[in-house]
């Protein structure tokens, strides 16, 4: 009988600690007994990180970071600050409650970078340049661009000017080394694409770029591989890849297609059938009457 009485009591307990848990500071969970890390370095403003989460900035040479006793435990730390090589390190004990556990990180600062120079010599003068997709300037009168500073490692250089065709060249720079980069770019060379249709009046693109109405004769077009599109209401698109030469026209000759109706002005289907019907009704009710 005993045991009977004792058995509701446990199970209701067991719901209040499910339905009601006790706070933080009463169970001693995180957000109870705290210590602290001391971080001493060298350098202030350098980064500290715990388990690769940042805690802080060194001020004054030094850091406190609490923790939760509670909490799980850190494994690892690192420093870091540009200019200084990067300090990591195990975390082998934890603070006691209300205590400091201490940590020591000298940064030592990364050797000075001794830079190179790129000297671009284009052929045409005012031409644009751009090291590694970052605008670096124009080559002036004398065909010369002097680009300072350059980090040792390859780079890419493009020169480029409108009516040539731009140039990539990769280069590879030293400390202290001049590269000297010698850059001729040729003019942009042109064909000339009829394009006629049936029926005529139709769009015309070149490269997704509109370029009037046939018939036409566009002699300004780039040597090279194409794609013509010629689109007119009513009409089927019509697409040709084109290869233009500068010795003779090339010629696109398009046919078009009628585009297939959308609708029609027929009756549909069973109307008919149905109208027959009612008249024939109507026929027969005359006649009764």
């Amino acid at each position: 009988m005993k045991m009977n009485r004792i058995l509701p009591s446990i199970v209701i307990l067991g719901l209040l600690l499910v339905l009601c848990p006790v706070s933080g500071e009463e169970s001693g969970i995180i957000g109870g007994e705290t210590g602290t890390y001391r971080v001493h370095c060298n350098v202030d403003g350098a980064r500290v990180y715990f388990d690769g989460e940042l805690a802080g900035e060194i001020q004054n040479n030094i850091l406190d970071v609490p923790v939760y006793l509670t909490g799980t435990p850190y494994r690892s730390y690192s420093i870091e600050k540009e200019g200084y090589r990067t300090y990591s390190g195990p975390i082998n004990s934890v603070p006691a409650k209300g205590q400091v556990e201490h940590i020591y990180v000298t940064l030592n600062a990364l050797p000075p970078v001794q830079y190179g120079r790129i000297h671009v010599l284009a052929t045409p003068a005012m031409s644009e340049v751009t090291l590694d997709n970052t605008p670096a300037g124009q080559v002036d009168d004398s065909g010369i661009l002097v680009i300072y500073d350059v980090r040792p490692g390859g780079h890419t250089v493009v020169v480029s000017k409108e009516g040539y065709i731009s140039k990539t060249s990769s280069v590879d720079v030293d400390p202290n080394e001049i590269v000297k980069l010698p850059v001729t770019l040729e003019p942009v060379k042109y064909g000339t694409v009829s394009v006629n249709s049936v029926p005529p009046g139709a769009g015309i693109y070149i490269d997704d770029g509109y370029m009037g109405e046939t018939p036409v004769m566009l002699d300004q077009v780039s040597i090279g591989a194409h794609t013509v599109k010629i689109e007119l209401p009513g009409y089927q698109p019509y697409t040709m890849n084109v290869q233009v030469s500068g010795d003779a026209p090339t010629v696109v000759n398009a046919d078009l297609v009628t585009a297939p109706a959308t609708g029609s002005g027929q009756a549909p289907l069973g109307f008919v059938p149905l109208a027959g019907a009612l008249a024939v009704s109507l026929l027969l009710a005359r006649k009764r009457s």
